[in-house]
């Protein structure tokens, strides 16, 4: 069986807790963060510097680390902009998985303007795709290279990230995203990951 190279991460930079230094400049930020941790979510129209996070990523980090871009899912199924998204994000499409949490069936057409990008759809629903799948935690990872998981609701961080880690085995590679700001969670998904990865 493939051992599995488990990405832990979280949505956004920012911290509740004295994560880091306090004579950290700003812009030194993502560098701090992704010396600890192998992934970010950020929203697609973030207000961090994509350039020096995609180029630390190409430069420093390109091996292990993954940069998710949230979509909304109107985005998603609305051609037009979708099309002016991706020609926007286009410098980056090498650095990125576009992800995007979809209730419904998604477009077409859609579908097809995304086919040549890193993606990642996460549903509670079956939707009609080619692209691989994996099921976790009640919900299905359509995805084309890397499965995201977004953990959005951490009510029992122990069991849900050994049963997230556990049904994602056997992959090459697997991305977990927890939405919270605490780190003392991230450092246990952390943990968890590298008991898993050490069997």
């Amino acid at each position: 069986m493939t051992k599995t190279e488990y990405l832990i991460g979280k949505v956004g930079l920012e911290f509740e807790d004295d994560f880091y230094p306090d004579d950290l400049p700003e812009d030194w930020c993502f560098d701090h963060y992704s010396s600890l941790f192998k992934a970010l979510a950020l929203p697609v129209d973030t207000d961090e510097d994509l350039d020096h996070i995609c180029e630390t990523i190409h430069d420093d980090l390109s091996d292990y680390f993954e940069l998710v871009l949230v979509v909304e899912e109107s985005v998603l199924n609305d051609v037009n902009q979708l099309k002016q998204l991706l020609v926007s994000l286009q410098e980056y499409q090498e650095n990125y998985t576009l992800w995007c949490r979809v209730t419904g069936q998604p477009k077409p057409a859609c579908l097809k303007l995304i086919e040549n990008n890193k993606v990642c759809l996460q549903s509670s629903v079956t939707l009609k795709s080619a692209l691989n799948q994996r099921k976790v935690l009640g919900q299905t990872l359509y995805y084309s290279d890397t499965p995201v998981l977004l953990l959005s609701n951490l009510i029992d961080l122990e069991s849900i990230s050994r049963e997230a880690l556990t049904a994602m085995k056997g992959l090459p590679r697997a991305t977990i995203i927890c939405a919270s700001t605490v780190g003392d969670s991230l450092n246990y998904m952390q943990s968890i990951s590298v008991l898993v990865n050490s069997k």
